[in-house]
C-alpha cells in the first residue's frame, strides 16, 4: 500500500499556504509591524520538520496506531504553537522595554537640559548667596566697629566741646571782669588826675629808690679810686711758714681790689693787721644812703676759716679839700650771714653830698696778722649841679 503524503502544517497565527515564509506571516492590516513568528524562523521549521518525521515514521511491525501518531503530531503542535506565542511574547516584551528605555533616556536627557538650565541660572544665585552670607557677618563686624568708633570719637569731640565751652565762659567772664576794672581805672584816672599824678610820683620815688639802693658809686670802671695817702698799708707776707699754707698771699694784692666786682677766693685786698682803713673818691658827690661790705664764705675759703673777714666797721663822709670827717654809721659784719651785707647810714639819704668815704676796720674775727676786704660798694643818688659849693 503506497505511503500517503502527509499534508504541511503551518505555523499556528501563519496565513494558509505559508511555512515558515516570512512574508506570508504578517497578517492583512499589519504590514508595518512584525508578527509574533517573524524573529523566530527557526524555531517554527524545526516544529515543521517534527511533525514530517512524526508522519513519515513507518510503524515497525505494526506498532502504534494511527491514533497515537495522531495524538503526538497534536501534541507537538501545541507545544510548539505555545513556545512560538511566547517567544513572540518576548520579543513584543523586549521591543516595549527598548521603547521605554529610549523614551526614559529622552525624557532624562531632557530634564537633565533642563537641569542643567535651571543649575546655569541659579548658580550665580547661589554663589551671591554664599557671598553675602559670608560676607554679612563681616560687613556687621565692620559696621560695629565703625560705629563704635565713630560714638567714642563723637563722645571725646563733645566732651572736648564740653569743657572748651566751660572755658570759654570762665574766660569771658574773666575779661568782663577785667574790662569792669579797667572801666573803672579809667573812671578814676579820669575824676582824679590828682592822684593819678601822686601814684606816679610814687612809683618814680620807689624806682628812685631801687636804684639808689642797687647802684654802686664805688666801681673802680665807673671812675672811683683809692687815695692812698689816707689808705692803711697792705700787709706783707715775710714769714715762709705762713706763706706756704696762704700761698694766696704771696703777691699781695692792691687795695683798688676792693673796687672791682671779682670775688673769686683769695682775690682779696690785705690790710696790715686786725685794724686798719681805706678811703674812697667817688666819681662824684653823692647824697650816700648805704655801704655794702663783701667777704667770701667758709664753704669756698682755701684755708677753711674767715677768720681775717672785717668784724666792726665804721663808715666816714669827707670833704674833698679839708680834714672834716662825719660818722654816717657803724656796724658789724657777720660772717655767719650772707657774704655780701648792707648796712643802711643813718638819716639816709643824707642832706650833705661827699665826695669821698672812708671805711674803717676796727677788729676782723681772729686773725692778727692781717684783715681781708673783697668788695666795698657805695650806694646813694648823686648830687644835683645846683647843689654843688
Amino acid at each position: 500500500m503506497a505511503r500517503r503524503k502527509a499534508p504541511r502544517r503551518r505555523c499556528q497565527g501563519a496565513s494558509k499556504g505559508s511555512l515558515g515564509n516570512t512574508a506570508d506571516r504578517e497578517p492583512a492590516g499589519e504590514a508595518a509591524g512584525p508578527s509574533r513568528c517573524q524573529t523566530s524562523r527557526s524555531l517554527c521549521t524545526e516544529v515543521e520538520l517534527v511533525a514530517r518525521f512524526l508522519r513519515s515514521t513507518p510503524s515497525s511491525a505494526g506498532q502504534g496506531p494511527a491514533k497515537w501518531r495522531k495524538k503526538a503530531t497534536e501534541a507537538a503542535r501545541t507545544v510548539f504553537g505555545l513556545a512560538c506565542h511566547a517567544a513572540g511574547a518576548l520579543v513584543s516584551l523586549w521591543r516595549h522595554l527598548m521603547s521605554m528605555c529610549v523614551f526614559t533616556t529622552q525624557k532624562m536627557a531632557l530634564q537633565k537640559k533642563r537641569f542643567l538650565e535651571v543649575v546655569f541660572l541659579l548658580l550665580p544665585l547661589a554663589l551671591a548667596g554664599v557671598y553675602c552670607g559670608t560676607s554679612l557677618p563681616v560687613w556687621t563686624t565692620r559696621a560695629k566697629g565703625l560705629i563704635e568708633e565713630l560714638t567714642c570719637a563723637s563722645a571725646a569731640q563733645l566732651k572736648i566741646l564740653r569743657s572748651s565751652r566751660a572755658l570759654l565762659a570762665e574766660q569771658t567772664q574773666k575779661m568782663q571782669l577785667l574790662l569792669q576794672e579797667v572801666a573803672q581805672l579809667t573812671a578814676e584816672i579820669r575824676s582824679g588826675k590828682k592822684e593819678v599824678w601822686e601814684v606816679n610820683q610814687a612809683v618814680s620815688d620807689m624806682a628812685s629808690e631801687v636804684y639808689v639802693k642797687t647802684s654802686d658809686w664805688a666801681l673802680k670802671s665807673s671812675g672811683a679810686t683809692i687815695d692812698m695817702q689816707r689808705t692803711s698799708e697792705t700787709y706783707d707776707c715775710k714769714k715762709e711758714w705762713i706763706c706756704r699754707v696762704l700761698w694766696f698771699f704771696r703777691t699781695a694784692n692792691p687795695p683798688d681790689t676792693i673796687l672791682q666786682p671779682d670775688v673769686s677766693p683769695g682775690n682779696c685786698w690785705p690790710l696790715q693787721g686786725h685794724q686798719g682803713q681805706v678811703v674812697i673818691r667817688l666819681p662824684a658827690r653823692v647824697h650816700l644812703t648805704a655801704v655794702s661790705v663783701q667777704h667770701i664764705s667758709k664753704d669756698v675759703s682755701p684755708s677753711g676759716t674767715v677768720i681775717s673777714a672785717p668784724r666792726d666797721v665804721a663808715v666816714f663822709g669827707l670833704d674833698a679839700d679839708g680834714e672834716e670827717e662825719a660818722l654816717l654809721g657803724t656796724f658789724m659784719y657777720n660772717v655767719a650771714k650772707e657774704a655780701i651785707q648792707t648796712f643802711p647810714l643813718k638819716n639816709a639819704p643824707l642832706p650833705r653830698a661827699f665826695s669821698y668815704i672812708k671805711l674803717l676796720v676796727k677788729s676782723n674775727w681772729g686773725n692778727p696778722a692781717y684783715t681781708c676786704i673783697y668788695r666795698v660798694q657805695v650806694h646813694g643818688k648823686m648830687a644835683k649841679p645846683e647843689s654843688v659849693d
